[in-house]
């Protein structure tokens, strides 16, 4: 029986997403894969959404097998980084264990400690603070289990609890820390001040270290480090690789769809939608837009919490058992005319759709189109939104949109974007993007941009720059002309009081 050709990985990117834990590898003669394992430890802590830790070891060790059984190797001098689900908070003890499972972004149950911060003036040092973030959450679950307090010594996010798992070296990657409301924007040290305020202990975080440096090595194997032991397994296959600081999945995703410029927005329609730029720290803001770390520029985001989960629902519960692409295509032949706008609104559960009148009498094609555009109305709302977040003669006008996610590889999706959006400013008349990366690393643009992390903090290209000219090549976007183009802005402009 004929066995796969040998392949050496020499640069790994991960990304441990909501839904699955997924590995990019490259060599060094270009030849690139990627596996995919479905999320498992999902659960709850207190009634929120959270991952139980001890998952991560197996899922990790399953995606290096599967990897292996396709004919990879991994050299001895390699290089990894990790793009993981932003907010996820890690809260372990003096022995190195989880006191609880990692609460995830998706636990919004801290809006009472996001006002005591924002009354505080916590915002003023550490930007904008949401539900989401870590700060808050600790806050709150802190006071949702009071024991947890004296067995507490160690607060770090889950990117930086893998990296500590393989090189025994406790970190805070400052990309994710910026995005939680742990450092002050400024300087990037960490805001001991706004946590002292809010009765949080500074000591229980590591040092920050900047995302896109060194960590540390991948350990031998050990007996002795009790809390590691289930990584061992990790550690074999991996020992000697170097470990770089990694990224929020919101700064990965950037990287990996080619924002290296100011004059660019990222437009993402995966589980949640995120719309993102590149602002200079001095620009003036208006304070709207979350702000992370992007090396040494910062990253606007404004997000849509579902995005292609709205779209999986819809699918669900209307698609006919349809594949997306025999969709994607019906979406091509719909009469725009009959083009309604779905809209969602929050319940205690998540969020749900609310379906007009005129839905039912809708056939497939045009249900579909109607699905598509309204969730590329809110993506839209939010870009107008993110443009005028900054303000001044500071910015240079919008000249790129890059779509990348899921949904982005719809057609019809894309000429949504690339048709007039009547509500942009005149001035912004962006040409639309999406990724020609040929192989297994297209549209994943998280793993792709842990890569180039990796890659560029092993110095193997100079530059953010260089590395994204080589790995993130693009494509214009699929247009519409004509009649469909005038139908498709007249649904954008009916719209647009928001």
């Amino acid at each position: 029986m004929a066995t796969a050709a040998k392949r050496v990985a020499e640069f790994i990117g991960i990304d441990l997403s909501t839904t699955a834990f997924a590995v990019g590898v490259r060599s060094t003669k270009g030849d690139e894969d990627f596996v995919s394992i479905p999320m498992s430890g999902v659960t709850k802590w207190n009634g929120q959404p959270a991952f139980r830790l001890e998952f991560v070891p197996p899922m990790f060790i399953e995606a290096l097998e599967q990897l292996m059984r396709r004919g990879w190797t991994f050299g001895k001098n390699g290089v990894l980084s990790l793009s993981v689900r932003q907010h996820d908070m890690v809260l372990l003890n003096n022995e190195d264990k989880p006191l609880m499972p990692a609460l995830s972004w998706q636990c919004n149950a801290a809006a009472e400690q996001v006002e005591e911060l924002r009354k505080a003036g916590a915002q003023r040092v550490v930007g904008r603070i949401e539900e989401r973030f870590i700060l808050p959450k600790l806050m709150w679950a802190l006071r949702q289990d009071s024991s947890l307090r004296g067995k507490l010594r160690h607060v770090m996010t889950t990117g930086d609890f893998i990296a500590r798992m393989l090189t025994g070296r406790f970190s805070l990657s400052t990309s994710d820390a910026l995005s939680n409301g742990l450092l002050d924007q400024d300087t990037k040290a960490l805001a001991e001040g706004v946590m002292r305020k809010a009765n949080i202990d500074p000591a229980w975080f590591p040092m920050p270290i900047k995302s896109g440096t060194v960590v540390e090595k991948v350990q031998p194997p050990s007996l002795d480090d009790k809390a590691s032991i289930s990584w061992n397994g990790i550690k074999n296959i991996l020992q000697g690789w170097l470990v770089v600081a990694g990224l929020g999945d919101n700064h990965a995703g950037g990287v990996g769809c080619g924002l290296k410029d100011l004059r660019t927005i990222v437009i993402s329609a995966g589980s949640s939608g995120t719309v993102i730029r590149k602002a200079r720290s001095f620009w003036q803001l208006k304070g709207k837009a979350a702000r992370f770390e992007y090396y040494y520029d910062r990253l606007l985001l404004m997000m849509l919490p579902d995005c292609a989960v709205w779209y999986d629902r819809f699918v669900k519960r209307f698609g006919e058992g349809k594949t997306l692409a025999q969709l994607d295509g019906l979406a091509l032949q719909a009469d725009l005319k009959r083009l309604v706008r779905v809209r969602q609104r929050r319940t205690e559960s998540g969020w749900e759709e609310i379906y007009p009148k005129k839905w039912d009498k809708l056939g497939l094609a045009e249900r579909v189109a109607s699905t598509q555009a309204s969730i590329a109305l809110e993506l839209l709302i939010l870009t107008d939104k993110i443009i005028s977040e900054v303000f001044g003669n500071s910015a240079p006008f919008i000249t790129n949109f890059v779509l990348t996610g899921g949904l982005s590889q719809s057609a019809f999706f894309q000429q949504i974007f690339s048709g007039e959006v009547p509500f942009l400013p005149c001035v912004c008349r962006p040409k639309v993007w999406v990724s020609s990366h040929k192989g297994p690393l297209a549209h994943k643009s998280a793993a792709l941009g842990a890569m180039i992390n990796a890659m560029k903090g092993a110095g193997h290209y100079p530059d953010l720059a260089s590395a994204i000219k080589d790995l993130c090549p693009l494509k214009p976007a699929a247009r519409v002309l004509g009649k469909r183009k005038r139908l498709l802005s007249d649904f954008l402009r009916k719209h647009t009081a928001y």
